[in-house]
């Protein structure tokens, strides 16, 4: 026999004696949760199948909310390291011995405004449903799921018991979620628009008289948007649907978005939903989101920006068309309405053109007219010593300008005339009229100038 036989003979039986070695090192290890969740389960955990739900990864803390109402004696034991084990299966494996007890880690999560949730996040769960032995564990998901995914697993000695504990968590997860009642919005996250996360914010406070409008066109919003909700019962009773679509359109700064800040301080109780921007493209979980807790208000500010447009992307088309899909799909009996801003309808006009049937109710927002300039001074400047006559003079001065410049002109009078160490006075509010009007036209001519450069160097 050669020595290059020999040598290789030896390298294999070498092999095999480290393999052999290496399993019989790591046996006690492997064995840790086999005995402990065996004498749980009256069963080896290893025979066993779990049972596996996912959940998008913005859903943790109700999972664990989910959870937590399973069992109010359960009994938690932390899996470490908690570095995303792929399932309950490889933990319990243990092949290598990589895993072992040890505490429970917890990650503090939004819950409310201000609020956070500290969710179990490496923890196995050992409870009785019924008086049934059950194993429960959360992770993250390994998945390639584009919104981060939650995997939660289920273990017990008879797969159908398994297959009811998820059903409940998922129904927990649904309707008694903590995003029922509140205020929040999707944020995109790092590596993509699908990968976000919710933030709560608190509920605004704007009363009515704070809503500048032309006259009769708060009461139609109202009563698309509020009103259905309100009635919501006797619709039903009478065959009528309930989602609706309502367009808020007109030039920046008139008031659409102060308007939906209104509707949601009237609307106390509904869970309003609030997308903008690159979140738009969350607009499929806010509706599912929006159907499981029965009423809700989705807001989708400047809806221009997703509109379906030659120039566009593929990417940008398709959030669109979610939107469109979303709007459509909506079952008759879903309390949710849906309000669109934009300050470019025209962009919008075909692809709703296309896609009729959408929007039930769209209200212009218009730069104020003379009389709302006169209304908006007077609110709010009510509680200054502004004569009726300097508000009639501020208002005629602020011709062409938006909803919002009042609200400006008003600040800048009171920080012209502490500057000065004067009272103030209507001199005050029209000096500051006037200077923002110029302001804005400088502006103006500015970007025009501008332009203008951009086209000549573009023809050159």
């Amino acid at each position: 026999m050669s020595p290059e036989l020999d040598v290789s003979a030896f390298a294999i039986q070498f092999q095999k004696f480290l393999d052999t070695m290496s399993d019989l090192a790591e046996q006690p290890d492997r064995d840790v949760f086999e005995s402990e969740l065996g004498r749980h389960l009256g069963a080896s955990p290893r025979s066993l199948a779990p049972v596996r739900q996912e959940f998008p990864h913005w859903r943790w803390v109700d999972v664990d909310a989910a959870l937590d109402a399973l069992s109010a004696t359960q009994s938690l034991r932390g899996v470490v390291p908690a570095d995303d084990p792929d399932g309950l299966s490889e933990v319990l494996s243990n092949r290598y011995g990589n895993y072992a007890w040890g505490s429970v880690e917890r990650t503090a999560l939004p819950s409310g405004p201000g609020r956070v949730t500290h969710v179990a996040t490496n923890a196995i769960r050992q409870l009785e449903i019924d008086g049934l032995p059950v194993i429960a564990f959360a992770t993250e998901s390994t998945s390639q799921d584009p919104e981060g995914a939650i995997a939660v697993e289920v273990l017990s000695a008879d797969a159908a018991v398994s297959r009811r504990v998820l059903s409940h968590i998922d129904a927990h997860v649904r309707e008694q979620s903590a995003l029922g009642g509140q205020v929040v919005s999707f944020v995109a996250g790092q590596y993509g628009s699908e990968q976000g996360e919710i933030r709560f914010h608190p509920r605004p406070q704007v009363p009515r008289q704070d809503v500048v409008l032309p006259a009769g066109s708060l009461d139609r919003i109202e009563e698309s948007v509020l009103g259905v909700s309100e009635n919501a019962a006797a619709l039903r009773a009478a065959g009528q649907h309930l989602s609706r679509g309502v367009l808020l359109f007109g030039p920046p700064g008139t008031g659409k978005t102060h308007t939906v800040r209104y509707l949601l301080s009237r609307a106390a109780d509904t869970t309003a939903i609030v997308l903008n921007g690159d979140s738009l493209s969350h607009i499929r979980q806010a509706a599912d989101a929006a159907r499981d807790l029965g009423r809700a208000i989705i807001v989708l500010e400047d809806a221009d920006l997703v509109a379906a447009d030659r120039d566009f992307s593929e990417g940008e088309r398709s959030v669109l068309f979610d939107v469109l899909d979303v709007l459509d799909g909506l079952a008759d009996d879903a309390d949710i309405a849906f309000v669109l801003t934009t300050n470019r309808v025209g962009v919008l006009e075909e692809a709703l053109a296309l896609r009729p049937g959408r929007i039930d109710l769209a209200v212009e927002i218009p730069s104020p007219d003379l009389a709302l300039r006169r209304q908006l001074f007077t609110r709010y400047g009510h509680h200054l010593p502004f004569t009726e006559r300097g508000i009639d003079q501020a208002a005629v001065a602020a011709g062409g300008t938006t909803g919002s410049f009042a609200k400006e002109a008003v600040r800048r009078a009171v920080m012209t005339s502490l500057a000065l160490h004067e009272d103030l006075a209507d001199a005050h509010l029209i000096s500051a009229v006037d200077a923002l009007v110029r302001e804005a036209g400088e502006l103006r001519d500015a970007m025009a100038l501008d332009a203008e450069d951009h086209e000549t160097s573009d023809d050159d």
